[in-house]
């Protein structure tokens, strides 16, 4: 009895795994299908927010050049920009360097959801010895900073002397 309940077992088990009915209609086209659905929509939209952050990162475009103007007594450093705007733009010093960010954020909003992305860049330059840094000064025009820095008729001393009393 037990050979015929074994062999009867192995007899259904081989219809159903030769016509594979169980398999076909419910994992590969209810679970699969919806899963792999899904992953496939998210897998395309991570894809297509990489690509737009490939592309931003370069979206400056930017090109900078340094040289010192004869005719005003400055150092110039021109950098041009593409994509941004001077709210976006920080100027600073601190230990003889100049150091120039800009930053743009950007928010899409969907029916799907929103996605944001950020671009940046930073670039530093150091200040010479007669660089009048209490007197730079910054224009942003046609996507062209110029920042200007008067050059000393005679250059600050690195070391200053203190007197006792």
């Amino acid at each position: 009895m037990n050979k015929l309940l074994l062999i009867a077992t192995l007899l259904v088990s081989t219809t159903l795994g030769a016509h594979n009915s169980f398999h076909s209609n419910f994992f590969n086209n209810g679970l699969n299908n919806g899963f792999w659905h899904d992953f496939d929509q998210q897998f395309q939209q991570l894809d297509r927010q990489l690509n737009q952050l490939k592309q931003s990162s370069n979206n400056f475009g930017m090109k900078s050049r340094q040289y010192f103007d004869k005719d005003n007594n400055n150092y110039v450093v021109q950098i041009s920009i593409k994509g941004l705007t001077k709210d976006n733009l920080d100027i600073s010093t601190a230990n003889n360097t100049i150091t120039i960010k800009g930053n743009n954020r950007i928010e899409n909003k969907s029916s799907n959801g929103s996605s944001r992305s950020s671009s940046s860049f930073a670039q530093s330059f150091s200040l010479p010895n007669d660089a009048d840094k209490d007197n730079i000064n910054a224009t942003f025009q046609d996507n062209v900073l110029t920042v200007s820095i008067p050059k000393l008729s005679k250059p600050k001393p690195r070391i200053q002397k203190i007197q006792i009393q």
